[in-house]
């Protein structure tokens, strides 16, 4: 099965869009595909608060639904779905398993990031049973600024030293 490309004169706006994001501690691969398969984007970006808040409002211009899927839920994506979350955005997790057997159906094609986020855009456009990455929007904002100033979180406040 090979990946469609979306034809070059195509309106800018697709009415569905599926985000699949191949994440990792430097940088995340993101893809994003139409109802159809085609792709309607895809980018390398960095994992840093800029790039990925480019990187979202220029998916959220594709379509006028978007529906996101990342492989990773652990601590080096987690600003991703924090940033998501606080922006009113779900996404679902697709497990690495799921990703290694869709991606015997592009054969062929080497392993690559961009591949592999195409996968997972493609099997969350195919399949709804996926997990959500839930996080109250309250955790989010706190989860996002302590990742951004690079802090550790403490369950209780500082206590001030007596003069």
């Amino acid at each position: 099965m090979a990946r469609k490309e979306r034809p070059s004169g195509s309106p800018g706006r697709s009415g569905c869009g599926w985000c699949g994001i191949d994440a990792g501690k430097g940088h995340h691969w993101a893809a994003v595909v139409d109802e159809a398969g085609a792709t309607l984007w895809s980018k390398k970006k960095d994992n840093d608060e800029s790039a990925l808040l480019t990187a979202l409002g220029e998916i959220l211009d594709l379509a006028d639904e978007g529906h996101w899927a990342v492989d990773i839920s652990g601590t080096s994506s987690a600003p991703l779905p924090a940033l998501l979350a606080a922006h009113g955005q779900r996404a679902v997790h697709v497990p690495g398993r799921t990703v290694n057997r869709m991606s015997d159906a592009y054969r062929g094609e080497a392993k690559t990031d961009a591949r592999d986020a195409y996968v997972i855009a493609g099997s969350a456009c195919h399949r709804r049973d996926f997990a959500v990455i839930a996080l109250a929007r309250r955790r989010a904002s706190v989860l996002w600024a302590l990742l951004r100033d690079n802090r550790v979180f403490t369950s209780a406040p500082p206590v001030a030293q007596a003069a």
